[in-house]
């Protein structure tokens, strides 16, 4: 009686250490798709905050560019005729030297074309001549294609290295490299068309 006893209790021992196990199982399963599905809500999140300071520094771009149109409805451009693809207008307080990156780069490129350097040289003597004591702030700008086949992590590195190509070429010119600052929007503010998008933007900034 007693042995018949002992085998009955210890199967049921056996069959509620089996059931834990499945239970532990199960509840180790579920963890792991809670844990998958919290990762993929994580990178989908990421994703979202990612575009939305993208989409953040677009506007923020194209509101200031609204902001100057609409304080200089009356305004024209200054400066001197520096050839195709320049473009010299009034921002508030600064003057714009807009070059399109076609004029200054071959595509996907950062060294300065050699036809651009005469070019960026007149703008210099008329930047020295007019505003002697000037900074200037050069940025970069890109078109929104990816990038592919150049060697850049991102079209930020590529705005960034364009404007610095320009600002050691005017640095080189006579103007003080502490005066120079760099700047890139790569492609969060882009104009009409993908070739007016790629720029380098020189201002010179007189009220500081």
């Amino acid at each position: 009686m007693n042995g018949r006893l002992l085998l009955i209790t210890l199967f049921a021992g056996i069959t509620a250490m089996g059931g834990c196990d499945n239970n532990a199982k199960m509840n180790q399963d579920s963890l792991m798709q809670e844990n998958r599905e919290l990762r993929d809500n994580l990178a989908t999140s990421q994703k979202d905050l990612d575009d939305a300071q993208a989409r953040s520094r677009q506007l923020e771009f194209q509101l200031n560019e609204a902001n100057d149109q609409a304080a200089n409805v009356q305004a024209q451009p200054v400066g001197g005729n520096f050839g195709p693809g320049v473009e010299v207008f009034q921002s508030g307080d600064e003057m714009v030297v807009r070059i399109d990156g076609d004029v200054l780069f071959d595509s996907g490129r950062t060294s300065l074309k050699t036809a651009s350097k005469s070019t960026l040289k007149n703008i210099a003597d008329e930047v020295r001549r007019s505003y002697p004591n000037a900074k200037l702030r050069v940025t970069g700008f890109t078109d929104t294609d990816p990038i592919k086949k150049s060697g850049f992590k991102s079209n930020y590195h590529l705005g960034f290295e364009r404007a610095f190509a320009v600002g050691a070429f005017l640095d080189s010119q006579g103007f003080n490299s502490e005066n120079i600052s760099f700047a890139t929007f790569g492609p969060d503010a882009p104009l009409g068309s993908k070739s007016k998008s790629r720029r380098v933007e020189v201002s010179i900034v007189t009220s500081e």
